[in-house]
């Protein structure tokens, strides 16, 4: 796992390889990768010992681990999953793999460029509330108590790994670090603003849920706040849930008209749904028209004219399509998943 990521503590304080992943042959005088061994020795020595603005806050060393578009760090140490029990560390590589996972996507999906982006997302995990507070309050200016994420510009989000609501659950933690690198990539990619609050909800939840369920095949989180809303629809599985809620509605009763102008705290579990759909159907049928449409939204530029612009429909022909395309798709019946899936 350590291949996969550019940088790690724990790699980096390795005696053997000291982070390099691989050591000279005692038998030679060098091979061929032995002055990349030396350089990368090198670089990792100097990442190693660069001041570490919450290091520094908090007067302890942490785990820390660097991706191209992230950067890890907490010191919750022992997590379980079912019976087992699972590190922090590999917990953080898990969600530093899968971010990555989520990025690449993104990439495809809305021809990213390395200047897209202004900044890496933070993402932080503590093993006590007084720490998770006590950072919360000097990066984040909250209060909260279980997680709370900081979105458009210099992306920051922070979880208490003991919160009720997750109890060291190295699973639900996760799924929500994963989930949030999609709130905070798209919230950062192009502009830095953050259109969950300007009536962009339904991209920004939307998008989140689809990357998340790119990864895990199920929805696990909220949008906002975690903690206050219960993963009360269909359990995160949506496909067929909707195909047969949407087949019996009056489609003369739109959804788009009345969604589209959710703020994503105020949107209810099957609002979350409806807005996962949308961009699915998006991704899949129009997925050259995701980066116009953002930039848009970020513009505060309403649907009603990016929709014909990009689209070439208006609501009602974006929703009559979104509908029928949903009903030849989803199945009627979601298929067996195996135990924990």
């Amino acid at each position: 796992m350590e291949h996969e990521v550019e940088f790690c503590t724990v790699a980096a304080q390795c005696k053997t390889c000291q982070g390099a992943l691989f050591t000279a042959c005692a038998k030679c005088d060098g091979g061929p990768q032995t002055e990349l061994m030396v350089a990368r020795r090198a670089s990792i020595t100097e990442w190693f010992g660069r001041p570490h603005d919450l290091e520094n806050f908090l007067e302890k060393s942490l785990l820390r681990i660097e991706t191209p578009h992230l950067r890890l760090a907490g010191d919750v140490k022992e997590l379980r999953e079912g019976k087992k029990g699972v590190s922090g560390h590999l917990l953080m590589h898990r969600v530093a793999r899968d971010g990555e996972l989520v990025a690449k996507k993104i990439a495809e999906h809305f021809q990213v460029k390395p200047k897209d982006y202004r900044s890496p997302m933070r993402l932080w995990f503590w093993n006590e509330a007084a720490t998770h507070r006590k950072v919360m309050l000097h990066f984040l200016g909250s209060g909260s108590a279980g997680d709370f994420k900081w979105l458009g510009k210099h992306p920051r989000f922070s979880a208490h790994c003991g919160d009720n609501t997750f109890k060291f659950d190295a699973s639900s933690l996760h799924s929500l670090g994963v989930h949030n690198v999609g709130h905070m990539l798209i919230s950062n990619l192009f502009v830095e603003m953050w259109i969950g609050d300007m009536q962009g909800g339904w991209f920004d939840s939307g998008s989140a849920h689809w990357y998340e369920e790119f990864v895990f095949k199920r929805v696990q989180n909220h949008c906002i706040d975690e903690i206050a809303h219960a993963l009360d629809y269909h359990k995160g599985i949506w496909r067929s849930a909707l195909r047969n809620k949407m087949s019996k509605e009056d489609e003369a009763v739109a959804v788009l008209p009345s969604l589209l102008r959710k703020l994503t705290g105020t949107m209810m579990p099957v609002e979350h749904a409806q807005a996962w759909s949308f961009y699915d159907w998006l991704v899949h049928n129009h997925t050259d028209t995701l980066a116009p449409i953002l930039k848009g939204l970020k513009r505060n530029i309403p649907e009603r004219e990016l929709f014909p612009k990009y689209l070439d429909m208006n609501l009602r022909q974006a929703e009559v399509a979104w509908r029928l395309w949903v009903q030849e798709t989803y199945p009627k019946k979601e298929p067996r998943r195996k135990k924990g899936r």
